[in-house]
């Protein structure tokens, strides 16, 4: 029994004791509960707060009231999908997470959540699921940090890098070439290239890192141009060339450079960047119309004179042939006089090829095959270059047709065949070739009046000497020449290229020194069926009877006219300028059979003073004289169906020919 009684007492001392352990463990984990719940309570930079096992906030800290915007009483008891946006919600995130958060015991996750003011903010969270002894879910933990700015500052850093990567794909793109140097380093050398750069100059990337701008310069590149870049790169200032560079392979290109120095926020210099562009193609362009503009400069002043030299040698002829006519075969004079109408035939050659480069020779253009032209030309082309040239000719059986004067292009290949000649002294060969030709968008766009279609091409080449490109450049310049004095008159080129001009085509020269030459000519193609030729009666120059009225401004001229006229036994009404004419014609009673008027006069044209008369005199003929043809008879140098026309200086006789032709017309 007393044995029973010890061990009774001794299990109730044993069962105390470890109810006081079981109190003083409650108390301790009680303790810690309060000391870790004052703790969270007290965190204000995270969002600290519990879920029972349906997703309803059980404890809510000061970090989720700041975050969230909810305070406690607000929010406990309410469900967790508050915090999510609706997007979310429809989806049925919330519920996955905690069933996720369930089934592995803990969830990390990053998204918008919502606050009470309906904001919304990037959290990153961790859910824990919170078991009992047994193992059971008792809730979740939930820890939710803000970061919206880190966002933000991630969205920033990545539109940044996105911009960077897309210049730096648009700077590689680019068919501009782009440099950038560092002038802190000796010689400030190249530490970067685009693919721009590459493709402009030839040379690669790496090739031209840590080398000077300067490789690009040589022998033509103008050295003020230069000063200039480096006066502004140690002055750290921006600058805008156009300079003359070369390519790796040696040719050269005209380079559009613009250079600005690169500053930190300090103002302090970084780096320059260099953007460059290939201007060839328009300085080309710009040089063929400053070219053009100084040709028609020169050929209007040309032309001036001319046609004031052409009414002195219409006299000056005129009087030599009346004088011819009238001096006995035996007058010592006549040696005299025959030297004055040579020279006087000679001046009036000589003014023609003014008018021709000048592009006011009256041109009478034919529908015509080009091929049937140059086999006629081959005959005299052969006696003019000589023996020891060989000419040949490629002709396209199948070339299309052209409209061009037939004379004219005659003229022109009688005066390339000449130039051919001059650089071959020793001999060689001259080829004349025609195509038919499809000038495209691209080359008419990089030369000056040129428009895209059908042509017909005629290139005249010789194997001779070659030109210079500084040679080649002034070819079609009136009055230049490379030959010596008394050799040339430097027209004939000019002459060339302004018939051509005055036809709608284009010419190109093609030349390398030691190699030879090459004229290429386009005429546009026309669908017209070829000009029929003329066939004209026999000229009847008996004594005449009709009335004309002669018009004449420059009353040398009018004289030499008129005595020619009345000896052969027309009845001459003149007049001094147009109004003189209408008063004349307003009191003559008779019959006017034809006007002949010159075309340029002060006050009133040839032209208006023809369409004033003819609803009065309605049979009147008309024939233009004139020693240039800019008046709106001969619109753009090409002569009008139905118009006659007398080119000066004339001869007295060619003048009676040509009037009796257009009465008997």
């Amino acid at each position: 029994m007393k044995t029973e009684i010890i061990l009774w007492q001794q299990e109730v001392i044993v069962r105390k004791q470890a109810e006081q352990n079981v109190r003083e463990s409650e108390a301790r984990w009680r303790a810690s509960e309060e000391r870790l719940r004052l703790m969270i309570e007290a965190i204000k930079d995270y969002a600290i707060y519990t879920l029972d096992s349906e997703g309803r906030l059980t404890s809510w800290n000061q970090g989720a009231a700041r975050i969230y915007g909810y305070s406690s009483e607000e929010i406990l008891g309410q469900n967790r999908s508050l915090f999510f946006t609706s997007e979310d919600v429809v989806r049925g995130r919330p519920h996955a997470e905690l069933t996720e958060a369930l089934t592995t015991g803990r969830l990390s996750d990053e998204a918008w959540r919502v606050r009470k003011d309906g904001s919304v903010f990037w959290a990153n969270g961790t859910m824990t699921a919170l078991l009992d002894t047994a193992g059971q879910v008792r809730g979740f933990v939930k820890v939710d940090r803000d970061l919206t700015e880190r966002k933000q500052a991630e969205s920033e850093l990545r539109t940044t890098i996105e911009a960077l990567q897309l210049r730096d794909r648009a700077i590689r793109a680019a068919s501009q070439g782009i440099l950038i140097t560092d002038p802190h380093q000796p010689d400030n050398p190249i530490i970067y290239a685009s693919q721009g750069f590459e493709q402009m100059t030839g040379y690669r990337a790496e090739e031209v890192m840590g080398r000077n701008c300067r490789l690009l310069q040589g022998p033509l590149t103008d050295a003020e141009t230069v000063k200039q870049v480096r006066k502004a790169i140690h002055a750290g200032q921006p600058c805008s060339v156009e300079i003359l560079n070369y390519r790796k392979d040696g040719t050269t290109f005209w380079n559009a450079l613009f250079i600005s120095p690169l500053r930190d926020e300090q103002g302090r210099l970084v780096q320059f960047v260099g953007v460059q562009a290939d201007v060839t193609e328009r300085r080309n362009l710009e040089r063929q119309v400053q070219q053009s503009q100084k040709m028609e400069a020169i050929g209007q002043l040309a032309g001036g004179v001319a046609h004031d030299f052409n009414n002195i040698l219409t006299v000056i002829s005129g009087y030599s042939e009346i004088l011819l006519d009238n001096l006995p075969s035996s007058n010592p004079m006549r040696s005299s006089v025959k030297a004055i109408s040579e020279a006087g035939e000679r001046a009036a050659g000589l003014t023609r090829q003014l008018l021709s480069f000048s592009r006011q020779t009256v041109l009478e253009p034919k529908v015509l095959d080009i091929n049937t032209v140059v086999n006629e030309a081959k005959s005299m082309l052969r006696r003019l270059i000589g023996e020891d040239v060989l000419l040949t000719t490629v002709l396209d059986p199948r070339i299309s047709r052209v409209k061009v004067d037939p004379g004219q292009l005659g003229q022109i290949l009688m005066n390339l065949a000449v130039n051919a000649r001059d650089a071959m002294p020793r001999g060689g060969k001259l080829t004349i070739e025609t195509n038919n030709m499809e000038l495209d968008e691209e080359y008419a766009h990089t030369h000056v009046d040129v428009g895209p279609g059908r042509c017909v091409l005629l290139a005249v080449s010789d194997n001779g000497m070659g030109m210079p490109p500084e040679v080649k450049a002034r070819i079609f310049e009136p009055f230049y020449t490379t030959k010596g004095i008394g050799k040339g008159t430097g027209l004939g080129l000019s002459v060339v290229h302004g018939i051509i001009k005055q036809s709608n085509g284009q010419i190109g020269v093609y030349s390398e020194p030691g190699v030879g030459t090459t004229f290429k000519i386009f005429f546009p193609a026309v669908e017209d069926e070829l000009t029929a030729p003329v066939v004209r009666g026999q000229l009847k120059m008996g004594f005449a009877t009709e009335t004309i009225l002669l018009v004449e401004d420059e009353h040398p001229v009018r004289e030499l006219a008129q005595f020619a006229l009345q000896s052969q036994g027309y009845n001459v009404l003149p007049a001094a300028n147009g109004m003189d004419a209408l008063r004349v014609a307003s009191t003559h009673t008779g019959r006017i059979d034809i006007l002949v008027t010159d075309v340029v006069m002060p006050e009133m044209s040839g032209r208006e003073l023809a369409e004033r008369l003819r609803p009065r005199l309605t049979d009147m003929k008309v024939l233009f004289l004139s020693g240039y043809t800019d008046d709106a008879v001969v619109r753009h140098g090409i002569l009008q169906a139905e118009v006659a026309f007398l080119q000066k200086p004339y001869t007295p006789l060619v003048l009676l020919k040509k009037v009796r032709q257009v009465l008997d017309a």
